[in-house]
């Protein structure tokens, strides 16, 4: 059942906001979301970046390349060059969602590679350079005493730390890599993500500028009003624990310090096309307040004269990326990547 009204995020009157009052609002916004991802590394090493394997493709390169992050955690990721670059290209961060097959989804390989099924070479093949590295709980960086995606032993080495501060550090570490590539133009960078993926691309694009251009395909919700919100802290006994903080407001019922829709309204100006399945998601089943998610977040993009920034598109096609979805998605970042001119209309 619909829970009470979403409390407002931003300054009703958008069109008296001052360019000062935004500033405080957005720096108020992240110091939450910062705090609730607890207290990791300050610092990150060199990634030291390492051409493991080197695969030809049809139209790309497609190279393996390990990265160190922290001390004994050196990050693995597949990364697709469009053949005969001249010019650097943008670059995109492919994250992929929860499946054991993690990075080799993004490729299409695999034998779950759900939403994540092939976006890598797809926007290779669309003239991006893109990066798809393992989540630290799967693929080449798994547990070794756990399934894929059990924290646990994370938490044993962080326990004032977050498994999201820590994809949040590692995909920081990741763009690193990849905007040091010469085939990779810094200033057009994006990210896209299915899922696990989908809120990993939010929760990147609020915590690093670099991200001109997101897309999050089913990886949004309100923690005010979703019934399944303790799958974010796991009250029920569950693979990850994404946001150990959370717990208590859920238990205790106290107000929750941050909302998602306040971390996505932090990303503007720059861009960002969420993607939700509405009314049938089995991770975020709720259907009332998506309306108001995109108003709330909209209102704060008109304040900042950066209306056509941000684009919502609901669907039923379950927690999903279908091709219809993708071929938006993949549109949304050519465009604002700066790479209008080389799409190809039927």
């Amino acid at each position: 059942m619909y829970q009470p009204k979403l409390p407002d995020i931003f300054p009703q009157d958008y069109q008296s906001v001052t360019k000062e009052q935004w500033q405080a609002w957005r720096a108020d916004v992240l110091a939450r979301f910062f705090d609730l991802m607890g207290d990791g590394p300050t610092e990150r090493p060199d990634p030291n970046p390492q051409i493991e394997e080197q695969i030809p493709q049809d139209g790309y390169i497609q190279q393996l390349v390990s990265y160190d992050i922290e001390a004994e955690d050196r990050g693995w990721a597949w990364v697709l060059i469009p053949e005969g670059v001249e010019s650097p290209r943008p670059g995109v961060l492919c994250i992929h969602g929860t499946t054991a097959d993690a990075k080799d989804a993004c490729l299409g390989v695999g034998e779950h590679p759900g939403g994540s099924n092939g976006i890598s070479v797809h926007l290779a093949r669309r003239g991006m350079v893109t990066m798809a590295p393992d989540h630290f709980c799967a693929g080449q960086r798994a547990p070794k005493h756990h399934p894929p995606y059990n924290t646990a032993e994370f938490y044993e080495k962080h326990p004032d730390w977050s498994e999201m501060g820590k994809d949040v550090y590692d995909h920081k570490q990741a763009l690193d890599v990849l905007t040091a590539m010469e085939q990779v133009d810094a200033e057009n960078l994006g990210c896209i993500g299915h899922s696990l993926g989908g809120y990993g691309t939010v929760f990147i694009t609020a915590a690093d500028e670099r991200i001109r251009a997101a897309v999050s395909s089913c990886g949004i919700t309100t923690w005010h009003c979703d019934p399944l919100r303790g799958g974010w802290s796991r009250i029920p006994p569950g693979r990850y624990k994404h946001f150990p903080k959370l717990l208590d407001y859920f238990v205790s019922g106290r107000p929750i310090p941050i909302d998602i829709p306040e971390i996505m309204a932090s990303i503007a100006p720059r861009c960002l096309l969420n993607i939700s399945a509405v009314g049938n998601d089995s991770c975020f089943d709720i259907f009332e307040p998506f309306a108001e998610i995109y108003y709330q977040i909209e209102r704060v993009y008109k304040a900042l004269d950066a209306e056509g920034n941000f684009g919502c598109y609901f669907h039923s096609e379950t927690h999903s990326f279908n091709e219809p979805n993708r071929a938006l998605a993949y549109t949304w970042l050519q465009v604002k990547l700066g790479l209008a001119d080389e799409i190809e209309l039927a």
